[in-house]
């Protein structure tokens, strides 16, 4: 027994010092084969899921598939995605073993993704590869698609890299990524470049133009009212990112940007910029706007492309608007994008310093974690309370406007549907406003992967559906595109 605890606390810092997803993976199933929880995955029996009804459908759509029938196929499909995807979409699911979940669960999304290639691929009676296209993209816009957010978090944020960087490697990047702060720098930069200019991004970051902090000096700050050079951080922006607007960037990367950025008047709402909502907005300026930390950095007016210029050429965008921080009041901004790009599964990569302490214990089990969780979600309750009451006491003074934005970050949502959080690490906090060194910005990418690794078989589980969606409709495009150009 002793032997085994303590061959348990060795791999345990295996995987904590790991240095590829490989080997992780490696240390992860020597862990859960001494634990029992191989076995685990593959036993009949668990309460969080309906395996006798689970088998009956994989068992229907394969006798289709052997038939060759696509329109049984089809409703069997139908039928089966409805009744299952709420329960394998439960993360306790994923909580047990550190490689997976049951065996089962990977057996149906395989045949569900065999059956949707199958009436991809074969004829269905009475239906053209353009009408069966637009059942696929009917069909996806029902199903909904998975996206990345990328939160605010200074320096700390910079771990996002580490994060899509992994989630890249394996083939589960969305191509919908939203981003706060220093989030938006890194989704900016994402964004905005093609799959060989990111492969570079990724495997060079060396290139990265890491100097976005500048102290003002003590007179500047108290003229100023804010403390950093905003030039030096609109600087980095340009530097890593160039200036696009949000349409040329998605013509260019084929992935959808968003930004959140926060008004600076009460009454006006927060904004999530994207191609759809601000075609012509910049997305440096958005940037810059979504760093903009009261007290750090002021205020900006965002800037749209000046079709009368040309591509060198700007003008204000909203003149009479200024805006802050995307994070004060919508650092996850979820309800916005899932009416504007259907998203159905978030993917949160969380590093806001004052959100940390207050989620570090969210993913764990057992009694400690729960008492842990018992107590930090009190002190967050507290905290809010104690603001709410504050801001309606204090509303006709000059303070009212920070006490809202203090309000809403202590009131708004940082998790999502998947969550990958900075490790809390207390000693780190005095790298928050500091410039990274090339070995600081090698370990903040190695501590954002690290935090996904253990997340990436929920991902690719919960994503896969909506892959597949993706792949059949590139399919059929290209069959019809086929058909439109063949000689008559």
């Amino acid at each position: 027994m002793r032997d085994a605890k303590k061959q348990r606390r060795k791999l345990k810092q295996q995987l904590a010092e790991a240095t590829s997803y490989e080997q992780w993976l490696a240390i992860a199933t020597h862990l859960d084969e001494l634990e029992g929880m191989l076995a685990w995955r593959e036993e009949e029996g668990c309460e969080l899921l309906h395996e006798a009804l689970i088998r009956e459908h994989i068992d229907a759509m394969v006798r289709c598939r052997e038939n060759g029938d696509t329109r049984g196929l089809t409703r069997v499909l139908q039928e089966s995605l409805y009744r299952h995807l709420g329960e394998i979409a439960n993360p306790d699911l994923y909580a047990i073993a550190w490689t997976g979940t049951k065996y089962l669960v990977s057996e149906f999304l395989d045949e569900v993704e065999r059956s949707m290639y199958f009436i991809c691929d074969n004829r269905m009676p009475g239906v053209t590869n353009q009408q069966k296209l637009r059942l696929f993209q009917d069909a996806e816009r029902v199903y909904g698609r998975p996206a990345l957010m990328l939160s605010g978090g200074a320096a700390f944020g910079i771990y996002h890299i580490g994060v899509t960087r992994a989630l890249w490697q394996q083939g589960l990047l969305p191509d919908v990524i939203a981003g706060s702060s220093m989030g938006a720098i890194v989704a900016g930069a994402i964004c905005t470049r093609s799959n060989p200019e990111l492969e570079r991004f990724f495997y060079e970051p060396g290139e990265v133009h890491l100097d976005a902090f500048r102290w003002l000096e003590p007179g500047r700050i108290w003229r100023k009212r804010h403390a950093m050079d905003q030039s030096q951080l609109l600087h980095h922006i340009h530097s890593n990112i160039g200036s696009i607007s949000f349409r040329e960037a998605a013509e260019h990367s084929g992935r959808t940007l968003n930004i959140s950025v926060s008004p600076t008047r009460t009454r006006q709402k927060p904004r999530l910029l994207n191609n759809l909502a601000s075609p012509e907005v910049l997305v440096d300026s958005a940037i810059l706007a979504s760093c903009a930390v009261p007290g750090i950095y002021p205020p900006v007016t965002l800037q749209a492309r000046d079709g009368a210029k040309g591509k060198a050429g700007s003008k204000p965008y909203m003149p009479t608007e200024r805006w802050i921080d995307g994070s004060v009041h919508g650092d996850l901004p979820l309800m916005r994008m899932a009416r504007l790009h259907n998203v159905n599964r978030t993917i949160v990569s969380q590093a806001n310093p004052h959100v940390l302490p207050f989620i570090s214990y969210h993913h764990q089990r057992g009694p400690a974690a729960s008492a842990k969780q018992a107590a930090t979600s009190l002190m967050h309750a507290q905290v809010a309370t104690t603001l709410n009451l504050t801001r309606n006491s204090w509303s006709s003074t000059i303070l009212r406007p920070l006490l809202e934005q203090a309000h809403a970050m202590a009131t708004q949502t940082y998790l999502g549907d998947i969550n990958i959080q900075f490790p809390f690490r207390p000693l780190l906090y005095r790298k928050l406003l500091t410039n990274p060194g090339q070995e600081e910005l090698e370990m903040f990418i190695r501590l954002g992967e690290q935090a996904t690794w253990p997340r990436l078989a929920m991902i690719r589980d919960q994503t896969r559906i909506s892959r597949t969606f993706t792949n059949c409709i590139a399919r059929l495009q290209q069959a019809c595109a086929a058909n439109d150009n063949a000689p008559e």
